[in-house]
């Protein structure tokens, strides 16, 4: 009695002692989920002209003839297009935010993953026209010193308008340019978006502006992310649980050690389950009714269901019939390809058997290679057919390393009055005559009565 109140009492310190853990890990959760309200987003990087260089560039540089111009006013960089018709036909203004003097030494923009962009487009087609933004990445696979076109295009076309305000696009809205990956040959591992070497930005008319007059005003440019993903924060927040599951693991090792100590007194009786335990399993193996190499039955496992066929058999209600099966020179198989092959070739031997036969039908292992198929309400003609039809499919079968193997059945019915032995002993007479006359056949002996 005083044990049980012990025991008790420990548990309901232990359940007092769990619960103010748990409150203490959930104000934890809640004071970093609200740090993280404040502190974990809104990282931010703007492309101010204070900050970094503008500068603009229109196909003349390719033998056109548009003109560009750029006003820095008010600190709001405004790109003044004139697109016109010449020898080159794909006529633009771009204009260009320098990140870096070093174009292989950008900037990592990858702990972002959208960008605010505000640009007002004025023009021919200011209901309808698509600014191009495109984020330039260094790719040392790729680049080129020789040629700048080899910075990876990392683009984007969408609608500004005129005072719409700004829009915020993913990272996973860009694709990269298609005419890129095509011209340049680039591998499919190089092939994604990546801005983890950024050296430029540019913002250009889109491939299908009309010719004419087009202001494009970049207001603001912002890279925006959070300084801890939600992902991060979430592994924070699981590591705290998995940390007080580990503290309480820990506790209750040390408590279940002491509890050990205390129910020592129960030993005896866990002993003695013990033993009742191991005798029942004894008893459920002694019950097993396979064989463990092949799966077919074993004698065991059939000797009621025989002896009823076979009382059957003697008041006229039913027949049975059984093949006797050898696997011929199957000690040979042993010797030269060893005993795990022999294994293997019983196995798919019985595996083979088993989709030769009824339901009804009993596979035996008897010993060895020898196996008995009984055959209940089967005449002994139907027994040959079968045992005909299993000795080509053995004779056919290609054995793995073993190649050709073949069998030899001796079959006969069990006829009123004989028991199971005397009827089994003729089947094994039968199989031995098949032996005798060369293997790989069947013999019928039925008694004569």
């Amino acid at each position: 009695m005083s044990t049980d109140t012990n025991l008790q009492g420990m548990k309901m310190l232990n359940q007092q002692l769990y619960i103010k853990v748990v409150l203490v890990i959930i104000a934890l959760n809640a004071f970093l989920s609200i740090g993280y309200y404040f502190l974990g987003h809104d990282k931010t990087l703007e492309m101010s002209p204070q900050d970094y260089p503008y500068k603009v560039a229109s196909d003349s540089v390719l033998g056109g003839n548009s003109q560009v111009s750029l006003n820095l006013d008010g600190e709001t960089p405004v790109m003044s297009c004139r697109l016109v018709k010449s020898s080159y036909p794909w006529p633009y203004c771009e204009m260009t935010i320098s990140l870096s003097d070093d174009v292989t030494q950008g900037i990592d923009l990858s702990g972002y993953d959208r960008v605010f962009l505000d640009i007002d487009y004025q023009g021919v087609q200011e209901n309808t026209a698509k600014v191009r933004v495109n984020i330039r990445n260094y790719e040392p696979k790729v680049f080129d010193p020789k040629d700048d076109n080899t910075l990876k295009y990392n683009g984007i076309e969408y609608h500004a308008g005129f005072g719409q305000g700004g829009k915020e696009i993913s990272y996973d809205k860009f694709q990269v340019l298609t005419w890129w990956l095509f011209d340049y040959n680039v591998p499919i591992e190089e092939s994604g978006v990546k801005v983890d070497n950024v050296s430029m930005i540019q913002i250009a008319t889109d491939s299908g502006s009309v010719l004419g007059e087009h202001t494009i005003t970049v207001n603001k440019i912002t890279f925006k992310g959070d300084y801890l993903s939600p992902r991060a924060f979430a592994l924070v927040l699981l590591s705290t649980w998995i940390s007080a599951a580990l503290a309480f693991l820990f506790h209750e090792l040390f408590q279940s050690r002491k509890r050990v100590r205390k129910m020592a007194a129960h030993a005896e009786h866990l002993n003695k389950l013990n033993k009742a335990l191991e005798t029942k399993y004894t008893e459920v193996a002694l019950i097993a009714t396979k064989d463990e190499l092949t799966g077919a039955c074993n004698r065991r496992a059939i000797r009621e269901w025989l002896d009823d066929l076979a009382r059957r058999v003697r008041w006229g209600t039913s027949s049975l019939s059984v093949i006797y099966v050898d696997l011929d020179h199957f000690k040979a198989v042993n010797d030269n390809f060893g005993h795990n092959v022999g294994d293997q070739v019983l196995r798919e031997f019985a595996k083979l058997v088993y989709g030769q036969l009824r339901e009804s039908d009993r596979l035996v292992r008897w010993g060895g290679e020898e196996f008995v198929i009984f055959c209940p309400k089967a005449g002994i003609e139907g027994a040959v057919l079968v045992a005909e039809r299993i000795r080509l499919m053995i004779e056919n079968y290609q054995w793995p390393e073993v190649g050709v193997l073949t069998c030899s059945f001796g079959v006969t019915e069990m006829v009123s009055g004989e028991g199971v032995t005397e009827m089994i002993a003729r089947a094994d007479e039968a199989l031995y005559h098949a032996k005798k006359n060369g293997r790989n056949r069947v013999e019928v002996l039925e008694k004569l009565i």
